[in-house]
């Protein structure tokens, strides 16, 4: 179920991103996000992560040449720097875990490539479309 859930986000991001010209986060994101929400604090902290590094990597344009490939490198190492920082620091009682290790750079780089709402309405739309597949096929999505 697991797999059929990434393939149809998989899909589904790419027939938005065909019929609106918005890019839903990626193509990956909204299965992971879907397959997540029964752990919500976990997707918060994939969201903060991922604005936290895009928001780093616009600092660090100042003095460096980030585009393209160099860019989302930049952004994927962020976010685990990131993530490694805040957990290793302490600042949170627990780990909230992070949605993998690419999620939140592929979130921040499409976030630099066409900003935060759209970014951010988009995924919220292809989730929700997943949420409502996963919930007729009688999969648990929300924590009870």
């Amino acid at each position: 179920m697991y797999h059929e859930v990434v393939l149809a986000g998989v899909a589904l991001s790419l027939l938005f991103s065909e019929l609106t010209g918005l890019s839903p986060a990626g193509l990956v994101v909204p299965g992971y996000i879907a397959l997540s929400l029964q752990t919500p604090g976990r997707v918060l902290y994939t969201l903060l992560i991922a604005l936290l590094a895009w928001g780093a990597a616009r600092l660090l344009a100042r003095w460096m040449i980030l585009y393209g490939r160099r860019r989302f490198a930049v952004l994927i190492l962020l976010s685990f720097l990131l993530n490694a920082l805040i957990v290793g620091s302490g600042v949170l009682p627990y780990d909230p875990g992070m949605i993998g290790v690419l999620v939140p750079g592929i979130i921040a780089n499409e976030v630099e490539k066409q900003g935060v709402l759209k970014s951010m309405l988009s995924l919220a739309v292809v989730v929700g479309i997943l949420v409502l597949l996963m919930m007729w096929r009688g999969m648990k999505v929300f924590p009870t």
